[in-house]
């Protein structure tokens, strides 16, 4: 049944973790994918993808913590425990991870920490530790200024300008900006750990990789995901047209490329 709390039109749930809770939502039926979004969005995100994946597969969703409904506090660091935390729930053995963006970085340190529950692993403009990434370089210092001094507005509109954030198409703008208003910077304000994932730690994985990026988006994330394919023996895409959040602004092709990925890996895990 569908719940009250639903972002996806599908059933939710809170799952304990340390801090507060995580809201999940699950949809559909088949094999298990669980999606995990980037910094500053949540679990709306993947719309486009819970409306195409959920005829083929069990597609579970969450607003990771900091973010969305969730009310756990902000721990880039705890964030591979909740995976594990919201699995176990869920009863899933096994699963696979899609990442975007900092989702991408914790599916990748689950991956590597648990490597025989992670079934395929889709990441989507993936940063990896230590490569250089100076044309994409984040506002940080400036976003969490404007927050401490409850200027919310102000720096949502400057994190929406950044390259990251850009999305062709009027609906796709919409449904980031959306999205971008809900954002409070919780994680800006009061941090957590940090969560390191580099080159070395790559030969930990075991899954079969899918490393997509949009075709316009910054080079520094088009570098990551060529060494990502290739340090992973991985399958590599760039998405015509798309940016950072191809998923959303190209649904119909990233789609397409998922279903593919997913069926071939899958049958032969």
């Amino acid at each position: 049944m569908r719940s009250e709390h639903s972002r996806l039109g599908g059933a939710t749930a809170d799952v304990a973790v340390e801090g507060g809770a995580i809201r999940v939502e699950t949809l559909g039926s088949g094999p298990a994918l669980l999606l995990v979004h980037g910094w500053t969005l949540d679990r709306r995100i993947w719309e486009a993808q819970a409306e195409a994946l959920a005829g083929r597969f069990r597609v579970i969703a969450f607003d990771r913590r900091g973010f969305g409904q969730s009310s756990a506090p902000p721990d880039l660091a705890r964030e591979p425990d909740d995976i594990a935390a919201i699995t176990d729930f869920l009863g899933l053995e096994r699963f696979a991870l899609i990442g975007m963006s900092q989702g991408a970085r914790i599916a990748l340190a689950f991956a590597i920490r648990h490597p025989g529950r992670v079934s395929a692993l889709v990441l989507q403009g993936a940063p990896l530790s230590g490569l250089p990434d100076a044309e994409e370089a984040l506002p940080l210092d400036a976003m969490a200024a404007l927050a401490a001094d409850g200027q919310l507005d102000a720096m949502r509109r400057l994190w929406r300008i950044h390259a990251l954030m850009r999305v062709e198409g009027a609906q796709a703008n919409a449904r980031l900006d959306a999205i971008a208003a809900d954002y409070v910077a919780r994680d800006l304000i009061v941090p957590g750990g940090s969560l390191p994932v580099t080159v070395e730690d790559l030969v930990h994985v075991r899954a079969p990789v899918l490393a997509i990026t949009g075709a316009q988006e910054p080079a520094s994330r088009r570098r990551a995901a060529d060494i990502l394919a290739e340090a992973t023996g991985g399958a590599r895409l760039d998405i015509p047209g798309g940016s950072h959040l191809c998923n959303l602004s190209e649904a119909e092709a990233y789609n397409a490329a998922l279903v593919g990925f997913l069926e071939t890996a899958l049958c032969a895990a």
